[in-house]
């Protein structure tokens, strides 16, 4: 590993390959800010052609704000997640999509509504990723998704588990839509071990389009999409670690990641790695440390359906803060769940709605939240159907 750059990032470690192509975390004189590790969102890794002066302006203002932690907000939401799908072709054990978890119908994002939501948010839209609890490469209408978001000069991220045999001209189509960068699930080198976490995928298929995609790259000498390659360590995994970056350099990826897996603390710790360098500290049984969420000031995720849930990693419809194809994004922004949520991490106080926001406290490892199965989803709902098992597991 000597040749490549690698940037370490708290929670995984990301090696750069293809130095003049792939995005450089940049850690001093942006005027931006500083580099910050203690949440998903880096600025650093938006390219500055993605950033411009309305944006700059109102991630600025969003960062005051946060600082004083504001409850209502002038800012507008930087960090966006649009859910194209829920519906997946894997069965990966410790997402709720894969465990057959009953929280929301299934679906797939209209185009019109897609248009619609980004039309609301593209003058402040640092970073859109188009993701959640599904495979979003199932949807037809992924790439004129991802064009219709980066002709209005938004920087799109796309995570995939790339395990489905695409016709030629959909992923000739994925690739030049100007996608940002289009990161793809390899969670181990042979079947194998593959096979053990992406239940029903198919190594070779994964492949097959990995080395399609940086043909098409290089043959349409595409700037972007960045093509990343990611490892999730497991215990199954991580004696394949070195072989995932021998693997992925002779794919000729611009970049490789190796993330932390998260899970259910009370159930699922069997899929923990042994080597604790690729264990989060809070699953080791020593003392969590509680910040206050980025999240309430920065972004949201909108599900298929349109219905607002204020992260990632909550899988739970009675939890939306509200729907964007009843309620203008402007409008529910500063709702009262939202006020309710921020209230959570700020000295005033106006909570009117006990939110999924107000339970968990940016303490996202306590044992004591209600969990989908194994999964690391958090849910208000302690009796959530999972498949061939019974209620939704805490303990």
């Amino acid at each position: 590993m000597n040749s490549e750059k690698k940037v370490v990032l708290g929670t995984s470690e990301t090696f750069s390959i293809a130095d003049g192509i792939s995005i450089k975390s940049r850690r001093e004189n942006d005027k931006w800010g500083t580099y910050d590790e203690d949440w998903g969102f880096r600025i650093h890794d938006i390219p500055l052609k993605f950033r411009d002066n309305k944006k700059y302006e109102n991630f600025v203002l969003s960062k005051k704000e946060e600082s004083e932690k504001k409850l209502v907000l002038k800012s507008k939401p930087f960090n966006v997640v649009i859910e194209p799908t829920n519906v997946c072709n894997l069965q990966c054990p410790l997402c709720s999509t894969g465990v057959g978890a009953e929280t929301r119908q299934k679906g797939v994002l209209d185009l019109t509504n897609f248009k619609n939501f980004v039309d609301q948010l593209s003058d402040t839209i640092l970073l859109l990723s188009l993701q959640n609890w599904g495979e979003p490469t199932l949807v037809k209408e992924l790439p004129k998704m991802i064009k219709y978001a980066s002709e209005k000069n938004i920087f799109v991220r796309l995570s995939t588990n790339f395990s489905i045999k695409y016709d030629e001209d959909y992923l000739e189509e994925l690739m030049s839509s100007g996608l940002g960068i289009l990161v793809i699930d390899l969670d181990g080198t042979t079947q194998e071990i593959y096979e053990k976490y992406r239940k029903n995928g198919n190594l070779d298929t994964v492949i097959s389009n990995i080395k399609k995609s940086v043909n098409i790259k290089k043959t349409k000498n595409l700037q972007y999409p960045i093509l990343q390659t990611r490892m999730i360590v497991m215990n199954h995994n991580e004696h394949q670690i070195d072989d995932f970056f021998k693997m992925s350099k002779e794919f000729n990826v611009d970049e490789m990641e190796i993330s932390n897996v998260q899970l259910n603390p009370n159930v699922a710790k069997k899929w923990l790695p042994k080597n604790k360098k690729y264990v989060y500290e809070s699953y080791l049984d020593v003392e969590r440390k509680m910040n206050p969420c980025h999240w309430p000031w920065s972004g949201f995720t909108i599900n298929w359906d349109g219905g607002i849930t204020p992260c990632c990693i909550i899988d739970d419809q009675n939890s939306d803060f509200g729907n964007v194809l009843k309620s203008p994004i402007s409008e529910i922004w500063n709702n009262e769940f939202y006020v309710s949520a921020r209230s959570e991490f700020s000295d005033s106080k106006d909570i009117t709605k006990f939110t999924i926001c107000n339970m968990c406290k940016n303490d996202t490892h306590n044992p004591n939240l209600y969990r989908i199965g194994d999964t690391f989803s958090i849910t208000m709902n302690p009796n959530t159907k999972i498949r061939n098992s019974g209620n939704n597991s805490k303990q």
